[in-house]
């Protein structure tokens, strides 16, 4: 059988591009024996990350800032898995996705360590906006009904999260 050197280039290309992770969902990377990192949306460079006190501070420089945060996952829409709140330094974070392109588990990821990366910012949350996030939560009728103020709040957009299980 004859292979002419453009067709196999060929073959190699397209075996490469369908070989590699895109990760455009999730992707798993074992680390050591002890953990796994999972990737959800883009896969992301996890060092230099910087916690929410930091992020603070380069707020105070402009409205918003492209980062790469760290933190420990509090809570994730129980839905969909559409949004997390991330529990870093003195602060909750909450984190969405950016576009709805990805999502992360909708349950046994409380606790785990986690690095986003994205554009960080303040901005308020309607009461609305608010008892819909509790009610994902499966928070209880009469927690959703005490929900009466609007949240200035640390917020994120991420392009990128690893998430991964402390030991």
């Amino acid at each position: 059988m004859k292979f002419s050197i453009p067709a196999l280039i060929s073959v190699i290309t397209i075996f490469s591009i369908t070989a590699c992770c895109t990760c455009e969902g999730e992707c798993s990377k074992k680390v050591d024996n002890e953990s796994t990192e999972s990737y959800y949306g883009s896969v992301i460079e996890t060092s230099g990350a910087i916690d929410a006190a930091s992020v603070r501070e380069k707020l105070t420089l402009a409205s918003e800032v492209n980062v790469r945060m760290e933190g420990t996952v509090v809570a994730t829409c129980g839905k969909k898995g559409c949004w997390m709140d991330v529990a870093s330094g003195e602060d909750t974070v909450f984190v969405k996705f950016l576009d709805y392109d990805f999502f992360v588990p909708t349950e046994g990821v409380e606790g785990y360590h986690t690095i986003m990366e994205g554009v960080a910012f303040f901005d308020t949350t309607t009461v609305a906006a608010l008892r819909h996030f509790a009610e994902d939560a499966g928070k209880s009728e009469e927690e959703i009904l005490a929900i009466t103020e609007p949240e200035y709040r640390l917020q994120f957009t991420a392009t990128g999260v690893m998430m991964e299980e402390v030991k």
